[in-house]
């Protein structure tokens, strides 16, 4: 199984909700890496220590590549759970973000999602991000889209 890496900057705190934190919960699950000159990285390393100051060292949050799924109901309702832990910075309750992502209509390759709650992005920005993910996660999909238009309001009246 590949791993994909995914850069933060140094002076944000990484947050791990990924495959990787769940296989190693023992340690920080900080990545340190030094930065070659034509821009890669080498000396990947996990670390449960603090990162000096002292090295050029970059954050990298680890996670697995999953292989592609198959086009049904039940992995599209997986994948939209799956993405509430990877697009965390969309469904984030801690911070009040109420809102909801549910599968409506699946239509041969077209998925139709039904929007509820409020986010902190703009709803289309969130059908937008949704729909790469689930591209990303089950390539039969085509488009994704919203199962009325009128869910694509940001007006506190349609919370």
């Amino acid at each position: 199984m590949a791993l994909k890496l995914q850069h933060l900057s140094s002076s944000s705190t990484p947050k791990f909700t990924t495959f990787a934190s769940q296989l190693l919960p023992n340690f920080q699950n900080v990545v340190c890496a030094s930065k070659l000159k034509n821009g890669g990285i080498t000396n990947l390393r996990l670390s449960s220590s603090r990162i000096r100051k002292k090295r050029t060292t970059y954050l990298c949050r680890i996670s697995a590549s999953l292989s592609p799924l198959d086009l049904t109901e039940d992995n599209i309702i997986q994948v939209l759970e799956d993405a509430k832990a990877e697009l965390a910075q969309l469904f984030d309750t801690s911070v009040g973000i109420t809102g909801k992502a549910e599968l409506a209509e699946v239509d041969g390759p077209y998925v139709k999602l039904r929007l509820s709650g409020k986010f902190w992005h703009t709803r289309s920005t969130v059908v937008a991000r949704l729909g790469n993910y689930l591209k990303q996660r089950i390539p039969e999909i085509l488009e994704v889209d919203i199962e009325d238009e009128k869910q694509l309001d940001d007006s506190p009246a349609n919370f």
